[in-house]
């Protein structure tokens, strides 16, 4: 009998916590719902009174902004005459505009061209060929040579420059058949070879260009 009334005990025990478990929960959902209700309503009434608030500062902004109209009297002033509206269009038309003198400017004048005859082409006559300077009488044995060319011109320039120089050149003519025409320029006439090489050395320091010892014949 002691053991059946133990096992009641302990049956009657368990039942008491779980429904203190229960109510537990219970109470921690009814707090819950209680507080989300809360957060609900306090979102509702902020979002109605904002619009009323916008609107009244608005309605404020309006009021604050339109200018006070001055008070117009509806009498006429004394000595005021008032024009119907026919006579005021008759005013604005009877008022001319000024009239702008346009200025006309006169096109210019042109001019004719007058075209030249074409000038006649001026014949030069052919310069005759200058005479070439003439060796000496006696040629020697040896010479020294300047420079040689097939132009005639050519040697006509090499022989003024020699001579600018202060020496004495002159230019040979020789027919070489095939090879053609030839002018050589030459300076002085030597008996032995040796004096030649003496002076075609003074020569080349003269005219700062080479120059060979040639025979004279």
């Amino acid at each position: 009998m002691r053991e059946v009334e133990r096992l009641r005990e302990r049956i009657e025990l368990s039942l008491d916590d779980r429904q203190v478990v229960a109510l537990a929960l219970c109470a921690l959902l009814l707090l819950a719902g209680v507080f989300s209700l809360g957060i609900l309503l306090g979102k509702k009434i902020s979002s109605m009174q904002a619009p009323a608030a916008a609107g009244d500062l608005a309605a404020l902004d309006a009021q604050a902004r339109k200018p006070e109209s001055p008070a117009v009297s509806s009498r006429p002033a004394e000595g005021s005459v008032r024009l119907a509206p026919a006579e005021k269009a008759h005013e604005r038309v009877e008022k001319p505009e000024p009239v702008r003198a346009t200025s006309v400017v006169p096109s210019p004048t042109r001019q004719p061209t007058v075209v030249p005859p074409p000038e006649r082409a001026v014949q030069v006559p052919p310069a005759t060929a200058a005479p070439l300077p003439p060796p000496p009488r006696e040629l020697g044995n040896f010479t020294v040579q300047v420079g040689a060319s097939q132009d005639r011109a050519a040697a006509v320039r090499l022989e003024a420059r020699a001579r600018g120089a202060g020496l004495k050149p002159y230019v040979m003519e020789a027919n070489l058949g095939a090879k053609g025409t030839w002018y050589r320029v030459r300076v002085g006439a030597f008996h032995d070879k040796e004096a030649a090489n003496r002076f075609r050395l003074d020569v080349e320091r003269e005219l700062r260009s080479p120059a060979a010892v040639m025979p004279a014949h």
